[in-house]
């Protein structure tokens, strides 16, 4: 009954049914500020790691006009990124998924802004600094790159605690979570989803992952702040928008 599975595996299998039911008050893309964003959609707009592509179809509906470039290295992610884009006929001619790493992956020589959620604390210190390095090159001045105020920052302890819960047909879906911190500034998180048919646990998948432990204020550090000018729109978002370059 117990298995063990990448993160990502399990992700794929059990993210969207533990959003159920949507609140658009509380679900990670609802209430995004666009509008104070300021996308340039006569640009190519690019999600960076978007998962399974709720935020592209987020993006792309927002934007119905503007190419779309959805940078996701993970496989199975990218699967039902790619199903969701092959399923929309409005999406499909404009949007272009690339299987890579945003440090490694082709873009357009500019884009008009981009999505950062809940990615920047998969990247080591030196990754982060090349990523602001090559975002600096894509970006025409005032465009934004809109970041997720989420840093791998979570409560820490022994016990495990239910996260989510949701039900599809007989069964209901949980999600546990437990976080410890681990070397090198990492926190170890443990997410047992355990799958519930007439009271009793049928099914149980445990994965890891270990995400760097980062705070807003090192994240706000590190980002050059001759190239770009940093605006807090809300509590869940800052947008890191392109700076004119100084010329002498």
């Amino acid at each position: 009954m117990s298995e063990h599975m990448k993160d990502h595996e399990a992700w794929a299998e059990f993210g969207d049914v533990l959003r159920l039911p949507i609140n658009p008050e509380t679900d990670y893309v609802g209430g995004i500020p666009w509008e104070g964003a300021g996308f340039k959609p006569e640009l190519p707009l690019v999600d960076i790691g978007p998962g399974s592509g709720l935020t592209t179809v987020a993006l792309a509906e927002q934007f119905p006009d503007a190419e779309i470039i959805a940078v996701e290295p993970d496989p199975w992610m990218r699967s039902m990124l790619m199903m969701r884009i092959a399923e929309r006929d409005s999406l499909r001619a404009r949007a272009t998924v690339v299987p890579n790493s945003i440090l490694d992956a082709w873009m357009p020589e500019q884009i008009g802004g981009a999505l950062l959620f809940n990615v920047i604390y998969f990247l080591g210190g030196r990754a982060r600094l090349a990523f602001w390095d090559r975002m600096a090159q894509v970006l025409p001045e005032g465009a934004p790159i809109l970041i997720s105020r989420a840093y791998g920052v979570v409560d820490t302890g022994e016990e495990l605690v239910r996260t989510a819960s949701s039900t599809m047909g007989r069964n209901t879906y949980e999600r546990w979570r437990q976080t410890v911190p681990v070397k090198d500034g990492r926190v170890e998180i443990t997410n047992t989803y355990k799958t519930i048919r007439g009271g009793e646990v049928v099914r149980e998948v445990t994965t890891k992952i270990a995400p760097f432990s980062l705070d807003e204020e090192l994240v706000v550090s590190e980002i050059p702040i001759g190239k770009f000018a940093i605006e807090e729109l809300s509590e869940k978002y800052l947008v890191i928008r392109r700076a004119p370059d100084i010329r002498r």
